[in-house]
């Protein structure tokens, strides 16, 4: 094998979800004091949005966005399922999708597939809930490892 079949491919960007994009622009209303009691602030400047729900792999996801110094860091995009095989088929869909966008995932669990990218990571994470089926998929900005904690 020579050098060139040991180098590793280089790692892709994380792709939109909808208008939004890590280190995006804002134009959305900030979540109430009482959403803000349940969050943890991570980040100085720290605010969350609670976005409309956003079109994405032909399903209607519930997103909330997070942002420090006036850009996007995090995309958050979750959806609860009472049927599991409907939530199991979109969550395999999901899986799918983001394996043909960004490679092989870095690590990948029962209920959890982080993929490492440019600019932050993915993370698809799963779990069984009373109600259902719970599906999240986490777009971070590479950009939050800059900023101070609180």
């Amino acid at each position: 094998m020579g050098w060139l079949s040991r180098r590793k491919a280089p790692p892709r960007t994380s792709f939109p979800i909808g208008v939004y994009r890590p280190d995006g622009l804002l134009g959305l209303v900030e979540v109430s004091p009482s959403d803000y009691a349940r969050l943890e602030r991570r980040y100085e400047g720290e605010k969350n949005y609670n976005a409309p729900p956003v079109p994405f792999l032909g399903h209607s996801w519930r997103a909330m966005l997070q942002a420090a110094y006036g850009q996007i860091c995090k995309i958050a995009l979750y959806m609860e399922l009472t049927g599991k095989p409907e939530a199991y088929a979109i969550a395999t869909e999901t899986l799918q999708f983001c394996t043909e966008q960004l490679g092989k995932p870095a690590e990948q669990k029962a209920g959890l597939v982080v993929w490492d990218t440019m600019n932050g990571n993915v993370v698809l994470q799963t779990a069984e809930t009373e109600e259902g089926v719970s599906i999240g998929l986490f777009l971070t900005s590479r950009s939050v490892r800059s900023y101070k904690r609180v």
